[in-house]
């Protein structure tokens, strides 16, 4: 908690020097340069600023442009440029900060131009943006099943494509037909649908034929489909290998999301022709992939997909670690996204000045008195900020000592910790009356199950099992489990945990024999293959990470328990 309120120190700091240096440095030259830039010239500027990854100067122009709306007459081309300019910030909030709300406001913005001043091109692009965020939302909230809507909705958008296509617009299929037809198509091989879109890839290739092959990536998609409408995967898989070219007005980020879904779009083919284990192997090499080129949103579909193929083929434990894997991806995510609204925040008060200085130009002392006015109140608000965190920070050692207590009394008693993150921290005796059902043969089977946990080494190696444990009791694996469910209440891995975090938490305190240990090597040493389930399982048990626990050891300066 220490480290977070030094985190948002920094961040705030950072913001209110960013906001000053916003202040000082966009001077009345750089304002006069991206509003007098004609319609033209300033979707050049744009596309050049996109292409060259060069955000915080593609926000401002995109800012700029959009404060004249509403503001002063525009022309046609001028309105056009507004509407560009909304659509591009929408983009940015949805694919840099993961603000769908406010992604969404944008797009509503930028909607309303187009329908208002008759932007065909815009309509299509915003249709397949929309679906685009739809089916974004969609995948975090229900977890990337398949849902008809939001196909309908690249459907809609792919045909509002065509329509333009038709219409011998050859500007508009070179920027967007291939993107529309690549969302679609991707979403039919992903969920098997692809006998539902025969008369889109018929329609896709009737426009190459008018206006040729931008790149070949509609071109890889459509073949494999087709492939697959016949069954003959290992032509379709063939085909998805195929190197895809890089368009001219094609980003970074476009192209690798391409290569991503062609990767899925793979996958889903050598399954569907029964390649399961070539299947896995290429997934795992694609969560990598987008690992590596940090593709967060692509890394959660990879997640889940490798969560979902280990179980069906029935492996349990692979399936629970990606399981736990992608949600904690997940959260880092959405965490993320939410402290990323910080600089939204900023962004938004970067435009509402953007937008008085463009009406009020004659009045520069009057909006650098609004600036400070604003880094005043940025101010105020970081240190109610920092007195909250404070105080949430003093809340939450206070309540980490009283469980850091609770723990040791109870390792000192020698009673089980499970109940020790209850919110009272109300411990059941030790001789509290055992479940009804339980008979003497299973209280005598759950003695012999005791000593052994408690006794046995092998209880932290990795592959002890229920098996195994019944092999040392002279037993059979139904009546153990049944022993400890009748007279512990809980099932054999809630039992082994309980034993494992136990020694775990006397390892953490005896600095002596393990001081060298990580937090990593305690973990492997009591049972655990990873950190990060060592860690979810050691805070549902003890109601404190790891490493909160033993730096709480280390400030109470408690001996170590007693094996």
């Amino acid at each position: 908690m220490k480290m977070n309120i030094k985190r948002y120190l920094i961040i705030i700091v950072a913001a209110i020097i960013a906001l000053t240096g916003f202040a000082r440095a966009i001077d009345d030259k750089t304002f006069h340069r991206f509003y007098n830039l004609s319609p033209k010239e300033f979707e050049e500027q744009l596309n050049y600023y996109i292409l060259h990854n060069q955000s915080d100067s593609a926000i401002l122009c995109a800012n700029t442009q959009a404060s004249k709306y509403g503001k002063v007459k525009l022309t046609t081309d001028e309105i056009g440029a507004c509407c560009l300019a909304f659509r591009y910030l929408a983009v940015v909030y949805l694919n840099s900060h993961c603000n769908y709300q406010l992604a969404a406001e944008y797009y509503l913005k930028a909607e309303q131009i187009a329908n208002k001043y008759g932007y065909i091109l815009m309509q299509a692009q915003i249709a397949n943006d929309k679906a685009i965020l739809a089916a974004t939302q969609n995948d975090l909230e229900n977890n990337f099943v398949y849902n008809k809507d939001v196909m309908d909705a690249f459907r809609k958008a792919f045909q509002c494509t065509l329509d333009q296509d038709k219409a011998g617009n050859m500007d508009f299929h070179k920027v967007i037909i291939e993107s529309t037809v690549m969302n679609l198509l991707y979403i039919a091989i992903k969920f098997d649908k692809t006998k539902e879109v025969t008369s889109e890839v018929q329609a896709y290739r009737d426009a190459q034929k008018r206006y040729g092959t931008i790149n070949n990536v509609g071109t890889v998609v459509c073949d494999a489909i087709e492939n697959c409408n016949v069954g003959n995967y290992d032509k379709a898989f063939a085909v998805l290998e195929l190197p895809i070219t890089r368009s001219d007005h094609q980003s970074d980020r476009d192209f690798l999301q391409h290569q991503s879904m062609l990767e899925i779009a793979k996958y889903a083919v050598l399954v569907k022709s029964s390649k399961r284990a070539e299947a896995l192997k290429l997934l795992l090499q694609h969560e990598q992939f987008t690992r590596d080129n940090r593709m967060p949103f692509e890394q959660l579909e990879a997640l889940w997909l490798i969560k979902q193929h280990y179980e069906t083929d029935g492996n349990k434990d692979l399936a629970d670690k990606y399981s736990l894997q992608y949600y904690v991806t997940k959260d880092e995510f959405i965490n993320k996204s939410k402290v990323g609204k910080m600089d939204q925040a900023k962004l938004n008060l970067e435009l509402e000045q953007t937008r008085e200085r463009i009406s009020e130009m004659s009045h520069r002392h009057q909006i650098q008195n609004l600036v400070m006015w604003g880094i005043a109140i940025i101010a105020l608000l970081a240190l109610a900020l920092l007195a909250v965190l404070w105080v949430n920070y003093r809340r939450t050692k206070r309540t980490n000592r009283l469980l850091y207590e609770k723990n040791i009394a109870l390792l000192n008693e020698g009673k089980e910790l499970r109940l020790a993150a209850a919110p009272a921290l109300v411990v059941a005796p030790a001789d509290a009356p055992d479940q009804e059902g339980s008979t003497q043969a299973d209280r005598d089977l759950m003695d012999k199950i005791t000593a052994v946990l408690e006794s046995s080494p092998e209880v932290y190696g990795e592959d002890f099992s229920r098996q195994r444990l019944a092999e040392l009791v002279n037993s059979n694996v139904k009546y153990v489990s049944r022993a400890i469910n009748t007279c512990k209440q809980c099932n054999f891995y809630m039992l082994l945990n309980e034993y494992r975090i136990k020694e775990a938490c006397r390892r953490l305190m005896d600095t002596n024999t393990y001081g060298s240990y990580s937090l990593e090597g305690i973990a492997n040493s009591v049972g655990y293959k990873s950190r990060s389930n060592f860690a979810a399982v050691f805070k549902n048990i003890v109601g404190l990470t790891p490493s909160a626990f033993q730096k709480m050891h280390r400030e109470q300066g408690y001996a170590p328990i007693p094996s």
